[in-house]
């Protein structure tokens, strides 16, 4: 009994906090200590949720996500090949392109948006654009690092028992860099959802950042926390799963 409840303790115990902050959002504006028309009550938001119907909410996740992976996606066939040509066969054009790089990186999408939209137009295009942008970098960067931390010593022990090019890549280099590919890979992911939120706020007519932007407008308190909780959610999940397969697909990470 002592071990399923210390079992079940473990289990939830990063969650206590946040159940704490729940009960505090409840009972903040009913005694009086916020006014529950900027802050409404935790059971009014879930309320909403139920009256703006499970299928809806559905639909706007499943929106939002599609647009995260289809630009995610263009992103990473894009800075994978990129960073191993770079870090394996072209170090010094690496090395003299990087405070471009550097620079191009620090740009927030969303400075850039208008210059999306004159490029390749409002609505999903410019969403594709911010997205691939706010990933292509953590991807590209932590493909270069990841390669050019790979041991030297195994790539030369590898050539001198006769390994080709493609062995030596799949077998050694690949591995090697696979850890610090993972984390880029999380990164832009993370990135590349919330980054969304701002982009279907402007040029959208679903999804959760348009959910948000349209309760704004037209004044529904509730929608816009029920927007904000929605999208804390959906960004806590996809973070806990893609934890879980850097894990699983990892074996040889070491745990920190």
């Amino acid at each position: 009994m002592n071990k399923a409840f210390r079992s079940i303790h473990n289990t939830l115990a990063g969650f206590y906090l946040v159940f704490l902050l729940l009960i505090i959002w409840e009972l903040a504006p009913r005694l009086g200590w916020a006014s529950d028309v900027f802050v409404p009550p935790f059971s009014r938001v879930l309320k909403t949720g139920w009256e703006l119907g499970f299928i809806n909410i559905i639909l706007y996740i499943a929106i939002s996500l599609k647009r995260v992976f289809f630009g995610f996606i263009l992103a990473g066939v894009s800075a994978l090949p990129l960073g191993f040509i770079l870090a394996g066969a072209l170090p010094w054009l690496a090395r003299f392109i990087r405070p471009l790089t550097l620079f191009l990186s620090q740009i927030p999408p969303y400075i850039l948006f208008p210059i999306f939209v004159i490029i390749v137009g409002v609505g999903e295009g410019g969403i594709y654009t911010v997205i691939f942008w706010s990933s292509f970098w953590p991807v590209l960067f932590t493909s270069i690092s990841g390669i050019n931390n790979v041991d030297p010593l195994l790539v030369r022990a590898a050539k001198a028992m006769n390994a080709n090019r493609v062995q030596i890549f799949f077998k050694i280099i690949l591995p090697g860099a696979f850890p610090a590919i993972m984390t880029g890979i999380r990164t832009g992911l993370t990135m590349s959802f919330f980054m969304l939120i701002g982009a279907e706020s402007m040029g959208a007519d679903s999804g959760l950042g348009w959910l948000i932007h349209n309760a704004q407008s037209m004044g529904f308190i509730e929608r816009i926390y029920l927007g904000a909780l929605l999208v804390a959610v959906v960004g806590a999940v996809l973070n806990y799963v893609l934890e879980f397969l850097e894990e699983s697909v990892v074996d040889w990470k070491e745990v920190a």
